[in-house]
């Protein structure tokens, strides 16, 4: 159970750095890049992204599934059930905004698609920042 709490806050606490390294540097830079470069920058990006989301999305899903399944009586069932719910709107969010706007941009670089980017994926920084802390929390916790 230990492990599963150490290896959910390993993932969440990567994902929440590299999501926050996204939004903070990576995607406002995009507006710097010639417009033209923009498809091409964002092809790149994401045949590239997937090796380091993909990953850590896998392993948090997979850590909060054993936890789910394997929960002992120091851990309550709202440590879990929250990490769920946080990788539903991460997994969600990352569906209906951030894949098409990607998506989009790798076609053509559009203003208003960059900016809804930027915005929406404060989603996703919250709700991995919020995991991540949920599960140092936990650790933390389970130790006593």
């Amino acid at each position: 159970m230990r492990a599963a709490l150490a290896v959910q806050a390993g993932a969440s606490c990567f994902m929440a750095g590299l999501i926050w390294t996204m939004q903070i540097l990576n995607y406002p830079l995009l507006a710097l890049v010639d417009p033209r470069d923009v498809p091409r920058y964002e092809q790149a990006h994401n045949r590239r992204f997937i090796w380091l989301v993909a990953p850590g999305v896998i392993v948090a899903l997979a850590s909060t599934a054993i936890l789910l399944a394997r929960r002992r009586a120091g851990v309550p069932l709202i440590v879990p059930l929250a990490a769920l719910a946080l990788l539903a709107v991460i997994i969600a969010s990352t569906i209906r905004q951030g894949a098409p706007s990607h998506a989009r941009l790798a076609v053509r670089f559009d203003a208003e698609v960059h900016v809804r980017l930027v915005r929406t994926n404060w989603i996703r920084t919250i709700a991995w920042s919020a995991l991540g802390v949920l599960s140092l929390t936990a650790l933390a916790l389970s130790s006593w």
